[in-house]
């Protein structure tokens, strides 16, 4: 499914006010097959793509509309000839009112996977049957539900980072290092995901949804979307990387870091417009 050609970019600049600051390193190096420092490839940032279902409900104490929302993430990688593939799997919760809104919590597992089958049956999606090769648990976040940016930071969950797999600009494995933290930015449309598996996937087997399309009768959207909605998300992440005691990376200003991110996703998506 094709991500919104025109608002992207605009939507990622203004994102840079939205998110929470953090201290983030200029770059890192990956290796999606896990197989060391050798085969790894510096990035910077992570485009990503993919899909989700959102459940809601009246919340008192938000005077708003509380949400869990359940979905897959595809990232697209710099190194075009990479053996696996990395996916995302996730389940965020929060909520939307006039007295505030943002993230309650929520958990984004990171997958490495030999077999390109993202947006397929197998797992949840193709997106959680790989090994997991590292965790995140949601600790702060905002919305913008006019515009339908989101923005939020998570914590690497300790000891969940497998070795092998992404390293500092000195070589050095963050398998062992602490402090690490994943900042994430997209823009979110409500899709129609009639010729997916999106409703089999991430609403019924992943959220574990019983209404309109996991109960033998179609799926149909919920009146104005307040009650459930599938979605199509594109955005940024990237690695927020504590130094060690010796600097080996510079830190920029949270909001210069990601108005970098936003003119490197900007650039790659005119680039695969242009061959559109």
């Amino acid at each position: 499914m094709p991500a919104p050609r025109l608002s992207l970019l605009t939507a990622l600049t203004a994102l840079a006010a939205l998110t929470p600051p953090a201290h983030a390193s200029n770059g890192w190096y990956l290796n999606a097959a896990g197989t060391g420092w050798s085969d790894a490839s510096f990035v910077s940032s992570l485009n990503i793509a993919g899909a989700g279902f959102i459940e809601q409900a009246f919340s008192l104490p938000a005077l708003g509309l509380a949400f869990e929302e359940h979905g897959a993430y595809q990232i697209a990688q710099h190194n075009a000839s990479a053996s696996h593939d990395l996916t995302v799997s996730y389940n965020v919760t929060g909520a939307v009112g006039l007295l505030g809104r943002g993230f309650t919590g929520g958990l984004i597992d990171l997958y490495s996977d030999a077999v390109f089958d993202f947006g397929s049956t197998n797992g949840f999606y193709g997106a959680n049957n790989g090994t997991r090769i590292a965790s995140f648990t949601v600790t702060s976040g905002q919305i913008d539900p006019i515009s339908r940016l989101v923005g939020l930071q998570a914590d690497l969950v300790s000891g969940s980072l497998a070795s092998g797999y992404f390293f500092d600009v000195a070589g050095n494995d963050l398998s062992g290092r602490e402090g690490i933290s994943l900042s994430l930015g997209v823009q979110s449309t409500i899709i129609n995901p009639a010729g997916t598996h999106i409703v089999q996937e991430l609403a019924c087997e992943q959220a574990g949804f019983t209404g309109p399309g996991c109960n033998g009768r179609p799926y149909r959207p919920s009146f104005l979307n307040l009650a459930w909605s599938t979605v199509y998300d594109t955005g940024v992440a990237t690695l927020n990387i504590p130094a060690l005691t010796q600097p080996v990376t510079a830190v920029p200003e949270p909001t210069t870091a990601l108005m970098m991110l936003t003119g490197l996703l900007g650039l790659a998506a005119r680039q695969r417009f242009k061959k559109g």
